[in-house]
């Protein structure tokens, strides 16, 4: 069933790992009852109720709403950008300078021990002009840390979502493939859901507050991509086809081979596979059930749970099948963050 898994590079082992190491949070239910607790459920869900009386349209059933329902909330009641940080002494961030970065066991106001809770990938350092005070920016990857703290930008911005995200529609590692993280190549992040009523996955931009708009980044940002990868419990597939149109594709082999990508995304599958196919074992083996049998009954719900939606997802994948028409409703170029920052990457809809 599985072909056989030749080791990779340390590197791409590492990157192999990171659907597991982002996802797995996800699905603890002590952290989803976290999230449940820390959100305003009465006001999304009196939102709701609003949204599925005033909704026209068929495609969209409860969870659709539910999600449209929480990117808004997400977006303009729970969650803050930051561009720069507010100064300590004075509370402005308008003459806040960035400095560059430091590895967090350098820090000066936050502890090794906390940096590793907070999953501390590294430390801004920024300077307040007025005040001449140095001021440092812990980037968060824990999305229960990031529950209380409720800023950052696109990274902090993706976990926390996430995490209520599933919280909200999941319940556990059964429904665990119905989001994704989605990674881009040239430095965003956002995600994905399973749309039960649409059979397929629907793009999410929390930082946004945009629902299915896969060429938001092309065709609204005018922001050129290579690479777009997304991953969750189950398998990490190459999504570049998805949100890259040819106009805006940067040439992945000028980027890292595509051999490499293409073995790394397979070896990383191939070990989700493995886990899954012994996951599946182990419960059969708390049954009375013949130990031939408890191996074909493994290996058919890793079909069905593994197998066939991948292959399926793949040849949804093919460019002739996916959305190439923009919405004409949004607003041009990126919305979060300063214009100053959108312009200089290139994603303020003018390229």
């Amino acid at each position: 069933m599985t072909p056989p898994i030749k080791s990779p590079s340390s590197s791409s082992v590492d990157y192999g790992k990171l659907s597991e190491q982002l996802m797995i949070a996800y699905t603890k239910d002590v952290l989803q009852h976290k999230a449940l607790d820390t959100i305003d459920l009465p006001k999304i869900f009196e939102r709701l109720e609003i949204r599925e009386k005033t909704n026209k349209d068929k495609n969209l059933d409860y969870d659709d709403l539910l999600v449209l329902e929480l990117l808004n909330y997400f977006k303009n009641d729970f969650f803050k950008w930051v561009n720069s940080p507010d100064c300590p002494s004075c509370g402005s961030n308008e003459d806040v300078q960035g400095l560059g970065a430091i590895n967090p066991s350098s820090s000066k106001t936050i502890s090794q021990s906390q940096a590793i809770i907070d999953q501390v990938s590294v430390i801004e350092v920024h300077e307040c002009k007025k005040c001449k005070q140095k001021i440092e920016f812990p980037r968060i990857n824990n999305p229960v840390t990031l529950l209380t703290t409720r800023r950052g930008r696109c990274g902090e911005w993706v976990n926390c979502f996430m995490l209520i995200l599933q919280a909200l529609i999941g319940g556990g590692d059964d429904d665990s493939d119905r989001i994704r993280y989605v990674w881009n190549q040239e430095d965003h992040v956002w995600c994905e859901y399973y749309s039960l009523s649409s059979k397929r996955w629907i793009h999410l931009d929390p930082c946004e507050g945009v629902y299915d708009e896969p060429l938001l980044y092309c065709n609204n940002w005018g922001k050129r991509m290579s690479y777009v990868i997304g991953f969750n419990y189950n398998y990490m597939i190459d999504l570049s086809d998805k949100y890259i149109v040819p106009e805006k594709q940067i040439p992945k082999n000028s980027i890292v081979n595509v051999q490499n990508v293409n073995f790394v995304i397979s070896y990383s599958n191939g070990i989700n596979q493995l886990k899954h196919f012994k996951r599946i074992e182990q419960q059969q083996q708390q049954q009375e059930v013949d130990v031939n049998e408890q191996r074909n009954l493994a290996f058919l719900k890793l079909y069905h749970n593994f197998l066939v939606p991948y292959n399926k997802e793949i040849n949804q994948l093919k460019p002739e099948l996916t959305k190439t028409t923009p919405s004409t409703d949004l607003p041009s170029g990126r919305q979060s963050g300063s214009t100053e920052w959108t312009k200089s990457r290139g994603e303020n809809g003018e390229s």
